[in-house]
């Protein structure tokens, strides 16, 4: 059976024309999900046309015409983020391909499917994890039976109404290490920084602020399988810019004894993998891991989140600002404190001024001290989480207000979940320039300290008209670099275009 799987790229209109933004506009690495049901369908002898959008930086399919001549279903992908380009590809499908089905699989539809279905071309939707789901599917498709078993699967009927098969079972860790590892043969030389792989899936926690599928449901692969999968996909790192591995983990170190052990396992083997992924601060403390990682690592994100132990309680962290001081401290002395990069969120729905003053305070010292990156972000009302629910119960938010693109520049979305007054968002980022420039007398050529100002308030409130009121007040500009943006002085008001720097956590999840 021929399938086509298509990944659309987060996208947004800027200066009048669509563009891939945030972590896609960089690509950092290959959409995880997509690939390695590429390889779960072609190792069960199906044929798969993979079309990878986030590569190609678009969500045309016109170039794609003649390979996907002759699929019997098509598969597409999408988080929040990217499902108004997902919305794009599918009416595009429906156009070229008007008889064939289509499944949609991702955290999106997933949580809205029973929406997605009745507002767009799709014919089924997997929730959840799709490599059983997907291989039943394309079997029913092939031989023309029913898809009422299928576990997980949500579909429309011939009569357009919509039938949810019962929930599937997830995935054990040990399952997850025997299905296929990605294919990443095909990629386009020097498009992605790095490869995607998984050690784990899921999370311990379940904390109030985060959309990842699978809180609370952390399944591991065993280590010596997770390295040998790891070795199957290192071949390919001469395909990408920087080769470095991306391990997509919600939270690598949610045990730091097997993480240990991977490292363990790693130099009986005689491998060094350049590693980019993300840990929490109570696992750094525990003995070994910090020193068995140091030589591997590229790159790492810490979880800080709140600059006060009110905070981190309210969102269910599991941690304190003691424990992210003396985590910060490990590091610098294992000198890869300048690899860290410590994300902290301003404006989650309770804080004031106050709050945020505490967060960028404590942010700063650690910097100051420890020497590590301060990624300073917005909180982004983002489907999935418990903050975002409460907002959906309230009557606050919904489904609909991802269809379009920019939907995380709208005022009224934006405003749900930071409620702070316009003159206050740019007092704090006068205070972000500040701390900017006094960590660039230290890190002249490195900027230390990422923060982006909100568009939405830009848009809104924008500094012409504040300057109405107040003197001083500068306009902030975004500008790019790979994998964050950074803001700098401006003369005159100008657009300030797309925010990124959303947590990866936010978005990746299971693609």
């Amino acid at each position: 059976m021929k399938v086509g799987l298509l990944a659309p790229p987060m996208m947004d209109v800027v200066d009048g024309t669509l563009r891939t933004i945030s972590m896609d506009a960089e690509r950092e690495c290959p959409p995880y999900g997509i690939y390695l049901l590429a390889a779960a369908l072609r190792s069960a002898g199906h044929e798969v046309v993979l079309i990878d959008l986030i590569a190609e930086q678009s969500v045309d399919l016109a170039p794609h015409e003649h390979e996907l001549r002759g699929c019997e279903l098509m598969g597409v992908g999408a988080t929040s983020l990217s499902w108004p380009s997902a919305r794009v590809v599918l009416h595009q499908i429906e156009k070229l391909l008007p008889t064939v089905p289509i499944v949609l699989g991702g955290i999106h539809p997933t949580m809205f499917d029973r929406y997605v279905l009745e507002t767009s071309p799709a014919t089924y939707v997997v929730r959840g994890e799709g490599e059983r789901a997907l291989l039943q599917l394309c079997e029913c498709v092939a031989k023309g039976g029913s898809v009422a078993d299928v576990p997980g699967l949500t579909w429309k009927a011939p009569d357009e109404k919509i039938v949810r098969n019962p929930v599937a079972t997830r995935i054990d860790n040990e399952e997850l290490g025997a299905f296929p590892v990605p294919d990443y043969s095909s990629l386009a030389p020097n498009v992605y920084k790095g490869l995607a792989i998984e050690s784990s899936r899921g999370c311990a926690f379940d904390c109030s602020f985060c959309s990842t599928s699978y809180r609370r449901s952390w399944r591991p692969i065993p280590p010596e399988e997770f390295v040998n999968r790891l070795t199957t996909v290192m071949p390919h790192l001469p395909l990408t810019r920087y080769g470095t591995t991306h391990i997509i983990d919600d939270e690598f170190s949610m045990n730091p004894r097997r993480a240990v052990r991977i490292t363990e396992v790693l130099r009986e083997r005689g491998l060094e993998p350049w590693l980019v992924y993300d840990s929490r601060a109570n696992d750094l403390l525990f003995p070994g891991y910090v020193e068995g990682m140091a030589d591997l690592t590229c790159q790492f994100l810490v979880g800080a989140e709140c600059g006060y132990d009110e905070g981190l309680k309210k969102i269910g962290k599991g941690t304190t600002t003691e424990k992210l001081r003396l985590a910060a401290a490990k590091l610098a002395r294992h000198g890869i404190g300048e690899r860290a990069d410590f994300s902290f969120i301003l404006g989650l729905p309770w804080e004031s001024m106050d709050e945020i003053r505490a967060t960028i305070r404590f942010a700063a010292g650690l910097h100051a001290e420890f020497g590590v990156r301060i990624l300073l972000q917005w909180y982004l009302q983002i489907p999935g989480s418990r903050l975002w629910e409460a907002d959906r119960a309230a009557g606050l938010v919904n489904e609909s207000m991802y269809n379009e693109f920019g939907f995380f520049r709208n005022l009224y979305l934006f405003r749900t979940g930071v409620r702070l007054s316009p003159d206050e968002f740019y007092e704090v980022a006068q205070m972000v320039e500040a701390l900017q420039r006094a960590t660039r007398v230290r890190h002249p050529d490195r900027r230390m300290v990422e923060f982006t100002f909100p568009s939405a308030i830009a848009t809104y409130f924008p500094v012409g008209v504040m300057n109405s009121r107040h003197s001083g007040l500068v306009r902030l500009r975004e500008v790019s670099r790979p994998g964050k943006a950074i803001t700098v002085e401006e003369p005159k008001p100008v657009d300030l275009g797309v925010p990124v720097g959303v947590p990866r956590r936010h978005f990746v999840g299971y693609q």
